[in-house]
């Protein structure tokens, strides 16, 4: 082992892997407390730069070898950087320093690990491009055969987070087993899609109304991973279901009637009729607008990255006025 590894890049499935390596093997070498964590905790903070240079020349009395691991120290500052290259050059021979960038890393921070001896390692994930193609690789190393039309299929329902996709890749691996293909039907019966079902519960996060709700939930889906054109078409349904509902209430129609007439199961149909009781379809009708919007966006309509888009459409599609 050296004395320092960067492991940087946004192949968030291949990071994880190596951590997991990481993990067992510290646990294996030293049991639970070989590995110490200074990785920020939820919430967008930087790993702690003070602590982890403070503990690069600790001594430990059951350890052979010490793992330190700072995750996320692509939100480092060239202050820190500076102050972790300089513990790097302190670092004892029983020392493993373990740096995470989910991305670029910050300038100055690969020099500074191979100037301690360390190594700087690149998990760059496929593009949307070549992704069927990694996971149709994926499924070769996992020892069973994806269709190439399957592996789009999973991209579609899963959306493209290769963290996810990996998770996913097991999972039909084990189904499979060695030697076993899996076609685009199998992906169909085995999975679901869970980027229509989390577009569904944005958009009735937008039927209530409740700005703050809807932006967070958005926020939420992005942090996890999810693409935003399946969240698109679970929205636009969604909100088309309700626009017709809230068209009929206003008419006088029964909410029976209404409930029965909905493209779904009665239960979820009732509580969409319920949960639009009161609501103007005029609005209904400009979010349907602002979703549109956002699809057109994100086919190449605007300069925007996805997550930006989504939370506009989201802002716009809660009322918000166009600034």
């Amino acid at each position: 082992m050296r004395s320092a590894y960067l492991f940087a890049g946004d192949n968030a499935a291949k990071l994880s892997a190596t951590l997991n390596r990481l993990r067992s093997r510290a646990e294996r070498e030293g049991g639970p407390g070989a590995l110490e964590d200074f990785s920020a905790a939820a919430g967008g903070a930087a790993p702690d730069v003070d602590a982890l240079v403070g503990s690069i020349p600790a001594m430990s009395l059951t350890a052979s070898r010490r793992y330190l691991l700072a995750d996320g120290v692509e939100r480092w500052k060239a202050a820190d950087v500076d102050a972790v290259a300089a513990g790097l050059a302190e670092a004892t021979a029983d020392v493993t320093v373990v740096l995470v960038a989910r991305g670029k890393p910050p300038k100055g921070l690969p020099e500074a690990v191979e100037k301690a001896g360390g190594e700087v390692r690149s998990f760059e994930a496929p593009s949307k491009r070549d992704l069927p193609g990694w996971l149709v690789a994926g499924a070769r190393e996992r020892r069973f055969a994806l269709a190439p039309q399957a592996a789009r299929a999973l991209i579609a329902r899963i959306g493209d987070s290769t963290e996810r996709l990996a998770v996913e890749l097991d999972r039909l691996a084990v189904w499979a087993g060695d030697g076993g293909e899996v076609s685009a039907e199998d992906v169909e019966a085995m999975t679901t899609d869970n980027s229509e079902r989390k577009g569904w519960a944005l958009a009735d996060a937008i039927v209530s109304r409740d700005r703050d709700s809807s932006v967070a939930v958005a926020e939420e889906l992005i942090e996890q991973g999810e693409a935003v054109t399946p969240l698109v078409y679970g929205m636009a349904s969604r909100l088309r279901s309700a626009y017709a509902a809230a068209v009929a209430l206003e008419a006088g129609t029964p909410a029976a009637r209404i409930e029965a007439s909905l493209p779904m199961a009665p239960y979820p149909s009732k509580m969409l009729v319920r949960s639009v009781q009161g609501v103007d379809s005029a609005e209904l009708s400009a979010a349907i607008g602002a979703v549109a919007d956002l699809e057109w966006w994100t086919r190449g309509g605007s300069d925007y990255d996805d997550e930006v888009a989504l939370t506009l459409a989201v802002r716009r599609a809660t009322g918000e006025p166009e600034a």
